[in-house]
């Protein structure tokens, strides 16, 4: 099999954005977000027909308007908590003045060499490979991921193509998000 090395830097972003990425398919999440969702504007509602009760049309007409209001502010509002979240445990777990410079060899296996350090994976396994936009996550056994953000790479199209080939080959699933954004 024909080696490819491709070279690239990780930042902060990087992993924020795979943070992020993993939140958005992470069905725990998506139910977390959802239940909020429910739960607030319930809370509202619950209030307004309280005060409607007690006869206080004011605060009725006001829980029900700031309840259906809510209920389009909030997505807006989760997506900045969640986001605001996984900023600080990026900047908390990663230095922003190292920057790592990576390189990834796609052969007859992965070789992941950072520095002086290498590492070599086999591609038995990969779990599920997600191409995205701007990056690409190769997700490994045992929950570990390697990020490869495609803006600083000069052959992105010779990587989607291995990529495409070692998927192919191995029976490894292909999960596209060609419009991926956080939301």
């Amino acid at each position: 099999m024909k080696e490819s090395l491709f070279t690239y830097q990780i930042t902060a972003d990087d992993y924020l954005t795979h943070q992020l990425f993993s939140a958005s398919i992470n069905s725990f999440v998506k139910k977390q977000r959802r239940r909020g969702l429910i739960l607030w504007t319930s809370t509202f509602f619950i209030l307004a027909l309280f005060f409607y009760v007690q006869k206080n049309t004011y605060l009725a007409i006001y829980f029900s308007l700031f309840g259906l209001g809510f209920i389009f502010i909030y997505p807006i509002y989760s997506r900045w908590i969640y986001k605001r979240y996984y900023k600080r445990l990026v900047n908390k777990n990663f230095n922003q003045s190292n920057i790592e410079n990576l390189s990834l060899t796609i052969g007859s296996d992965l070789t992941i060499t950072s520095g002086k350090d290498s590492g070599k994976i086999e591609i038995s396994d990969i779990e599920t490979i997600y191409e995205l936009p701007t990056h690409v996550f190769i997700k490994l056994n045992g929950g570990r991921n390697i990020i490869v953000p495609k803006r600083n790479l000069i052959n992105s199209e010779e990587l989607t193509e291995r990529i495409y080939e070692i998927a192919q080959e191995n029976s490894i699933e292909i999960l596209k998000f060609p419009r991926w954004k956080w939301r």
